[in-house]
């Protein structure tokens, strides 16, 4: 009877050395797989605000083309009438010096 209690004791004793070690690595494993989470959250917020600050960067290109499309329409319009003012001031004087 002593053998078998000395026997059932050593193997209580065992479990629980065992089961003492086994939570000491799932604390390990849990503690890594938080760590984990934590870095990928940081991870994916990094990742939105690198979306985010392409997006303003890319709306800012668009507004500065379309500004630069309507000043360089401007201009184009500017010229247009410019050309067109010289070449009938031309024309006017040209029909002038004829009819003398």
């Amino acid at each position: 009877m002593s053998k078998f209690m000395v026997t059932v004791l050593t193997g209580v004793f065992v479990m629980g050395v065992s089961s003492v070690s086994f939570a000491g690595m799932f604390d390990k494993a849990i503690e890594a797989t938080e760590e984990a989470n934590t870095m990928a959250e940081k991870a994916n917020t990094t990742a939105k605000d690198a979306k985010a600050k392409i997006d303003s960067e890319e709306q800012k290109a668009i507004e500065a083309q379309d500004a630069s499309t309507q000043e360089s329409g401007s201009m184009m319009d500017q010229a247009k009438e410019t050309v067109k003012k010289t070449v009938n001031d031309t024309v006017n004087e040209k029909v002038d010096n004829f009819g003398k």
